[in-house]
């Protein structure tokens, strides 16, 4: 792992579709609202320092609609320069186009249980970049004095490393937000305007070029990052055969850098568990046909559904991030967490509603890792 300890440097510096899922939600958007704000109430009743009422009186990370890779870097010094000694700044990989992707680390270094809180790794799902981020700042602002469920996070934190990877697909992010013209490299831009072409003349899209560029999930070469994964990745019957933006699975598992940085953390460290924000639904997969630990990974759902609200699903993906943390040596309880209830990219009006329903979700997952990790 590489480490950047210089906050003047950084500063310088959805196997899922984002679908509704197929199966109807027991509950509507307004009624799982309802039950997060009932447990934050709840929480409040019992324990007036639960992590799930504290919010920063001076953010850093302030919600916008487009929280871009520049912003998020800026952010991340800014929280370096307040909390250095709480926490680890780190790389696990370059994206293809040049960016770093980042790795925050917060808790004990020596700790024996690791907790993975990842997002972004599509593009179009920008929110959920911002929404780790803001947990981030919660978690280092609130360690020392916050509780989950009654249990003080300092203490957990001793047991308990947790590393926060708010932009996994930073290039796919880029395009998204910024069109083409975001990605540095020519010989990029030239393959996802080839791969925008071949889609048009095989009717996978008929949109125009600026709305194409919205929907975009994948790398800077148009790959889905989360159908890169060697987990049923050769079952992928669907995939175009070029850069597209939705679908394409790359030419062999583990293609793009970014997904071969995420296994190479991945295979770092044992893992006690792993959530992965995505948009949109609502919803929490939990399993996958070959799951190896299938129990551990419905409890680490059941967990992040009692502060969410959202449903619990199977899921039937391939080539996954999660499906392959499950089904690897030494697999982890993993889930991948579905959040708002818009098409991607969500509207900012969704901003509230899913963060009310996740800020405390690295917490949840923290405290499922010290409980049964």
């Amino acid at each position: 792992m590489r480490y950047d300890r210089l906050a003047l440097a950084l500063a310088a510096a959805m196997s899922l579709t984002c679908f509704a899922p197929v199966c109807a939600l027991a509950q509507g958007p307004g009624d799982a609202l309802m039950q997060a704000e009932e447990a934050a109430s709840e929480a409040a009743a019992q324990d007036p320092d639960d992590i799930s009422l504290k919010e920063s009186a001076n953010p850093a990370v302030k919600p916008v609609m487009l929280y871009t890779y520049d912003q998020m870097v800026h952010d991340i010094g800014i929280l370096q320069g307040r909390y250095g000694n709480r926490m680890r700044v780190g790389s696990f990989g370059t994206s293809l186009d040049g960016r770093t992707l980042y790795e925050i680390t917060i808790g004990n270094p020596n700790a024996g249980k690791h907790v993975m809180i990842q997002a972004g790794i599509h593009g179009r799902e920008y929110m959920t970049p911002l929404l780790v981020m803001k947990q981030l700042e919660t978690a280092l602002e609130f360690a020392d004095t916050a509780n989950y469920k009654g249990e003080p996070l300092k203490d957990m934190l001793e047991e308990v490393q947790v590393h926060f990877l708010p932009m996994v697909n930073p290039d796919g992010v880029c395009i998204s937000q910024m069109g083409f013209e975001g990605l540095r490299s020519y010989d990029l831009r030239q393959i996802m305007e080839e791969g925008y072409e071949k889609d048009l003349e095989e009717e996978r899209t008929d949109t125009t070029l600026d709305k194409y560029v919205l929907y975009c999930k994948g790398n800077g070469r148009g790959v889905d990052l989360n159908i890169n994964f060697p987990a049923g990745w050769e079952d992928i019957t669907t995939s175009p055969g070029h850069a597209s933006y939705t679908g394409y699975k790359g030419e062999r598992p583990a293609s793009e850098p970014e997904t071969k940085g995420l296994m190479a953390l991945a295979n770092r460290y044992h893992w006690a568990a792993t959530v992965s924000y995505h948009s949109q639904g609502e919803v929490i997969y939990w399993d996958f046909p070959e799951n190896k630990v299938r129990e551990a990974s419905k409890e680490l759902a059941e967990e992040l559904a009692s502060i969410s609200g959202y449903t619990l699903l199977e899921s039937n993906g391939k080539g996954g991030f999660k499906d392959w943390m499950q089904v690897k040596d030494d697999p982890a309880p993993s889930v991948t967490v579905e959040t708002g209830a818009a098409e991607c990219p969500m509207p900012f009006s969704q901003w509230e509603n899913v963060w009310t329903k996740n800020r405390s979700g690295w917490a949840a997952a923290l405290y499922y890792a010290f409980h049964k990790g």
